[in-house]
């Protein structure tokens, strides 16, 4: 098997583990995988997060993934540590259902609608939610 087909090989098995970024949840990853480099990389063209990923020889096996860059703060603790795959893969699933809570939030944030009464003593207009108006304490 030539060097270039072995790349691909490893870059899908790569990408079962990185279907999305662990940590934006992004599915904009690129794989830098070079045959004979002795680390290969993830990047994340979102949060411009890269792993280093370390291999254990020619059948596939990952021996290791290290986050080396980070620029999210929150994130931060995560960097610089060896772990096993399935720990991204893992991370990557959560980061899929916090930006789906995130977008279903959004959308109901969304359709959320705020209704406006008018003050029958100044006049100005307020959200019916408050029990007086803000702008001169009359009671609606």
């Amino acid at each position: 098997m030539s060097d270039e087909m072995m790349e691909e090989d490893w870059e899908k098995h790569l990408a079962r583990y990185f279907p999305r970024c662990p940590l934006c949840g992004s599915k904009s990853l690129e794989f830098d995988i070079e045959y004979g480099r002795p680390h290969d990389y993830v990047h994340c063209h979102s949060c411009h997060a890269k792993w280093e990923v370390d291999w254990k020889g020619r059948d596939y096996g990952i021996e290791s993934v290290k986050l080396v860059e980070v620029r999210d703060v929150d994130s931060i603790w995560l960097k610089g540590k060896k772990r096993e795959p399935e720990f991204w893969l893992k991370a990557a699933s959560e980061a899929r259902e916090a930006k789906t809570i995130t977008k279903e939030r959004e959308a109901v944030r969304e359709k959320e609608v705020i209704v406006k009464i008018r003050c029958p003593y100044c006049h100005r207009v307020y959200n019916e939610t408050l029990d007086i108006c803000p702008h001169c304490g009359g009671k609606g």
